[in-house]
């Protein structure tokens, strides 16, 4: 049996219209409505979406759960080309939207390493088969429920096929709310445990960098004093994170391990250009003391250098 679920729209008479009730078990998370009754539709109602549609899934009856809403265009067909995907082996089938935001991903790309593996982690429309959650504990807001299944499923394939909306989407959270959602998430996952680890490696690193610089600045020129300092920070700090920060990550073998040691460095340059750049942007057109301009170009390299390196040098 085949379960989809549905969270109540206003247009979801017409897309149910369209589907054999007798073939499928069809769960729609909210109250009762007139435009649905005696289309052999469960309703389950709780305090919010979320914890409707979480009882939803965990009453229905099916093998395979589909999550859809009312904005679905070719809904059987839609239906079709996911279960086809679940039975040549995927244990989750994502619906790949047009309209997805580019920033929204990034960020929960950095977040979540798991959710890098699909192009629309935050897609309301997807099929899973019941054992990926049989033991994960979910507690997601609204309908996005999907990034918790990836970040806590158990599950070994996943693919995703193209699904046509109809107009803007919306969320029943306030962006806010979410992204205090997705950071408390990030914690439990470890990922703001990583962006602190980094942040220790760094402050090393800078101690280093300056401790050389101090010990060659009157044995040897100053460029080369500089050069070295800068280096050997950079080289320590590329070990640091590759033995502690991101163990996790990377692929085996000392090949791998000069790639990113290399993308480590190539990253690490153009965080340095920031920092100059902001330097002396803040001194010569604001007037900012050189050591407070330095401080915001430093922070702003940081912040750069852990996207670059979470989401490219290290990246899983």
């Amino acid at each position: 049996m085949i379960s989809i679920i549905f969270p109540y729209g206003l247009k979801l008479a017409k897309i149910i219209d369209l589907l054999d009730t007798e073939k499928y078990e069809i769960i729609v998370a909210g109250s009762p409505h007139k435009s649905l009754k005696d289309k052999g539709v469960k309703f389950i109602k709780e305090s919010n979406l979320a914890t409707s549609l979480l009882k939803c899934i965990r009453e229905s009856k099916g093998e395979y759960i589909i999550m859809l809403n009312d904005r679905i265009k070719d809904v059987n067909c839609c239906i079709d080309e996911m279960v086809k995907k679940a039975e040549n082996g995927a244990d989750v089938v994502i619906g790949k939207r047009g309209d997805k935001s580019f920033i929204a991903r990034m960020f929960v790309n950095l977040l979540f390493p798991k959710s890098r593996m699909v192009d629309d982690p935050l897609s309301e429309i997807f099929l899973i088969k019941k054992d990926v959650i049989k033991n994960a504990r979910l507690h997601p807001i609204g309908n996005k429920i999907l990034l918790e299944i990836l970040a806590k499923g158990n599950y070994v394939r996943v693919e995703e096929v193209p699904v046509k909306l109809k107009g803007k989407g919306g969320f029943n959270e306030s962006y806010s709310n979410y992204s205090k959602h997705l950071l408390k998430m990030a914690w439990k996952e470890g990922e703001i445990k990583r962006f602190i680890k980094f942040g220790i490696v760094g402050g090393i690193a800078v101690l280093l960098n300056e401790f050389l610089l101090w010990l060659l600045i009157n044995k040897i020129f100053l460029a080369f004093a500089g050069l070295i300092s800068i280096e050997t920070s950079i080289i320590f700090s590329f070990l640091l994170n590759e033995i502690w920060t991101f163990k996790d990550r990377g692929k085996k073998g000392f090949k791998e391990f000069l790639k990113r040691m290399g993308k480590f460095n190539l990253a690490s340059l153009f965080g340095l250009i920031i920092n100059l750049f902001i330097l002396l942007l803040l001194t010569t057109l604001f007037n900012i003391h050189p050591l407070k301009a330095n401080v915001a170009g430093i922070a702003a390299a940081f912040i750069w250098n852990f996207f670059a390196h979470n989401l490219w040098t290290w990246y899983r």
